[in-house]
């Protein structure tokens, strides 16, 4: 009933101005079951990262309400309320903040981060009791529960919530997604973005001269006439030739982006690499795609990668920090190249446009496109005799890095890549994903995340706090390879339940217990590697024990200093 009178409600809008730039219809979907978005590893989707779940309603475009059947087609979910439960809502909000699907698949090019700072709870005030900001983030503290603006998500909202991260997830180039939970007569509007949620005061439907029915008109206005960017489509992505979206796309592959410098430059997407499909975070999706420099179909065009991602706007871009690197001539041997960079909207800009004029938005981010060379997986080079090679490359693109001032601070499976070169079959291994880079002598105040969980220092895991330093990233490496040998067969990942590593994401929401198993998994007398590279067990058990002795000594000095978190010269 309550989608019928509100399609009543949206056409008798639509005539009150012409044209309209879309038509819409809500839809009560029962027990209709959509897929959600599958995870991406090694630049191919992950199996059983994809499940169904059932919204209650939606809002599509009316060319697609006859064959509706995917969140790609979705422009706003409804949930009708439930009896509350916050036990369940409070589960929920944490499966949300972390990917779910991590602890049983952890894929190697999408793995958690773990943040290092913990936010002032007075920063999550709203500027009013009208405006209530709810992040959904394992680095926020929660608002006061006497604080008038404090807000407990209900089971409902939280199902709202997933809802709009498959939304968003379903094309990846949507900045924001509204939503609505409908508890009649009484509406709530919902704004989700890559850095949490906004709601509106719960809205009276049902009284025509009410506020509440007034609200809800303007918003039903809204998605009949407002463009498509405030609707969430990422104008970046919008075809070459500027004409209007007329429909939803199913992904982004084969659009053409031209890029306004430098000169006619433009780019083709190809093919999706990686997508990170949780509702807050950095949201990074990552395409490869053909750059023209002289504009598409002249010349030869170069294999290039396209990454967008929400990045804290204090933080030094990743474009900048190649661009410093590549000033030194021998970068080119250890460091991915890049290419074009521009900079797009911040959360404040986009929660502006849902009504609140000046949003309280701590710790900012932008939307950030990058485009860098295209390097393949470092696991393409599979055969066991590749192993010694990957981890001197990456020795000396550390020792490069550290003489160019700068820790890359997330070295892993994911992070590196290589190329071929011409004529000689040779190739060049180099390090990728700058987006954590930190200059040695920083003292930054963006919160800096510090490395994916399975290839991060054991000290990093047990205290996110201390101070980076040089063996932290030799540490991630020698984890890399013990990833590799053990986890990888012909290039592919092979990864059960019964695994030897699937202890490293057991509760893996505490990032101790992480340290705990990867400190176990050092002292054990064999099984570094499969069969595939059995040939190399004898030297990954070297290494393996090399680095517990190593820390067994680091032990007796904290226990003679009387200090937990002493960090040796040698570690």
């Amino acid at each position: 009933m309550f989608c019928k009178w509100v399609d009543r409600l949206v056409t008798l809008i639509s005539e009150l101005k012409q044209p309209s730039p879309r038509a819409v219809n809500f839809l009560a979907l029962g027990s209709t079951l959509l897929s959600t978005t599958p995870e991406y590893a090694d630049e191919n989707e992950v199996d059983g990262t994809s499940t169904s779940i059932e919204p209650d309603a939606v809002c599509v475009l009316e060319g697609e309400a006859d064959g509706f059947g995917s969140w790609s087609q979705v422009l706003v979910p409804v949930k009708f309320k439930r009896k509350p439960t916050s036990l369940l809502a409070q589960e929920a909000l944490e499966a949300l903040t972390w990917n779910p699907s991590s602890s049983q698949t952890p894929s190697t090019t999408k793995r958690s981060r773990t943040p290092t700072q913990k936010s002032d709870p007075s920063a999550e005030k709203a500027n009013s009791p009208d405006r209530i900001l709810c992040r959904a983030s394992p680095a926020a503290t929660p608002p006061s529960p006497t604080s008038p603006s404090a807000y407990k998500p209900t089971w409902d909202d939280i199902q709202l919530a997933r809802y709009a991260m498959e939304t968003l997830a379903a094309f990846g180039d949507r900045t924001h997604v509204f939503g609505l939970v409908v508890n009649r007569p009484e509406v709530t509007l919902w704004h989700f973005d890559r850095f949490g949620a906004v709601r509106s005061q719960p809205l009276n439907v049902e009284g025509p001269q009410g506020q509440g029915f007034l609200s809800f008109v303007k918003f039903l206005s809204a998605l009949v006439y407002i463009q498509d960017d405030a609707l969430g489509f990422n104008p970046f992505f919008a075809a070459s030739t500027g004409i209007k979206r007329v429909g939803m796309r199913k992904d982004l592959c084969d659009i053409s982006i031209k890029i306004s410098e430098p000169g006619d430059a433009s780019l083709t997407l190809k093919r999706l690499l990686d997508r990170r499909t949780g509702l807050v975070g950095c949201a990074t999706l990552v395409y490869k795609a053909h750059l023209w420099c002289h504009g598409e179909g002249n010349g030869v065009p170069v294999d290039a990668v396209l990454k967008s991602s929400w990045q804290h706007v204090h933080r030094t871009s990743e474009y900048d920090i190649l661009q410093k690197l590549h000033m030194h001539s021998e970068a080119i041997q250890h460091v991915v190249g890049v290419f074009y960079r521009k900079e797009g909207f911040t959360v404040s800009s986009q929660r502006g446009k849902f009504g609140e004029p000046k949003p309280e938005v701590v710790d900012e981010r932008a939307l950030r496109y990058t485009v860098a060379e295209y390097l393949s997986p470092i696991t393409k080079l599979s055969q066991p005799f590749h192993i010694p090679h990957i981890g001197w490359s990456v020795l000396q693109a550390i020792k490069f890095l550290r003489g160019a001032g700068w820790f890359h601070r997330d070295i892993s499976v994911g992070n590196i890549g290589f190329q071929l070169v011409p004529n000689c079959q040779g190739v060049i291994v180099k390090l990728l994903d700058f987006d954590l880079s930190k200059e040695i002598v920083s003292s930054s105040k963006a919160p800096h995340g510090t490395g994916t969980l399975p290839f991060m220092s054991i000290e990093l895991l047990e205290v996110p706090e201390v101070v980076h330093k040089l063996g932290f990233e030799v540490e991630a490496l020698m984890w890399t390879l013990l990833w590799i040998v053990r986890v990888y067969v012909d290039g592919q990942e092979e990864y059960d339940g019964d695994h030897p590593l699937i202890n490293w994401f057991s509760n893996y929401r505490t990032v101790e217990n992480v340290a705990y198993t990867k400190m176990a998994y050092l002292q054990r007398a064999r099984g570094f590697t499969n069969d595939w590279y059995r040939e190399l067990e004898l030297q990954m058990r070297s290494l393996a024990r090399t680095w517990h002795e190593m820390r067994k000594d680091q032990c007796k000095m904290r226990f003679q200093a009387e200090d937990d978190y002493l960090v040796s010269d040698s570690m």
